[in-house]
């Protein structure tokens, strides 16, 4: 299924609407909540623990990854499901103080993303397997 997920730039940063419903993460374009895109961030979901309460979430284990300034951190990761639209798929979460889409999300995805900082806009094209 193609994905298309549209966001804005605030400060510098793209941030995509999110929202949680029925104990999932829905990526439509119609939350009030965001995700910053984090092409730094090597991991899939990143999510704050308040979030985390809100989603139906298993435990799947440790993982390394890797920050935007270089720092190495192991962190536990937790299984989810993310909706867009009326597809849902399974996804890997860490709870951290941040939301943030990373890279391995992006790659699942196929994702092409387009950021248009004079009109701060952000396009996230994908197809979901």
């Amino acid at each position: 299924m193609r994905v298309r997920i549209r966001g804005t730039i605030v400060n510098g940063e793209p941030r995509l609407p999110s929202r949680i419903a029925g104990k999932r993460l829905i990526l439509d374009g119609k939350g009030r909540e965001h995700m910053i895109l984090d092409s730094g961030f090597t991991g899939s979901i990143a999510i704050s623990e308040v979030r985390a309460n809100r989603l139906d979430l298993r435990y799947a284990g440790i993982q390394t990854f890797g920050l935007a300034n270089g720092q190495i951190v192991e962190c536990p990761t937790y299984l989810g499901l993310v909706r867009f639209g009326p597809v849902e798929a399974l996804f890997e979460f860490v709870v951290t103080g941040e939301t943030l889409l990373g890279m391995e999300f992006f790659e699942r995805l196929g994702a092409r993303i387009v950021m248009d900082c004079r009109g701060s806009r952000v396009q996230v094209d994908g197809t979901l397997l």
